[in-house]
């Protein structure tokens, strides 16, 4: 009896931890997503309309169906986003092209 009541907060602290992971597991893109359309309205220019911009971050996502491919997308802009203090008008272009502009990936700033 001694082992199964040893057994018992240990088994249930491993099923609330695989619980916890499970969570975070499935809503770390939404907070991914969340992190980056809020840092790219802080570092948007100020002639940029924050619901036109959420818009085009919407749309540049939109266009890959693959949800790997949207967290590489997301992860490059967080990244880019994450070694400027302001983007200038041409970094936004860079960052979220208009469709069918061929360049979607920021240029590197060294």
């Amino acid at each position: 009896m001694p082992i199964q009541k040893r057994l018992m907060p240990a088994a249930s602290l491993f099923v609330s931890i695989l619980i916890l992971y499970g969570v975070a597991r499935y809503y770390s893109p939404y907070l991914v997503f969340h992190v980056v359309e809020h840092s790219l309205m802080q570092k948007a220019p100020a002639s940029a309309d924050a619901a036109q911009l959420r818009g085009r971050l919407h749309a540049f996502l939109a266009a890959v169906p693959d949800q790997g491919k949207k967290m590489e997308r997301l992860l490059r802009i967080s990244e880019y986003l994450e070694k400027v203090q302001y983007l200038a008008p041409e970094e936004l272009e860079t960052l979220l092209p208009l469709e069918g502009e061929e360049n979607s990936s920021p240029r590197s700033t060294g």
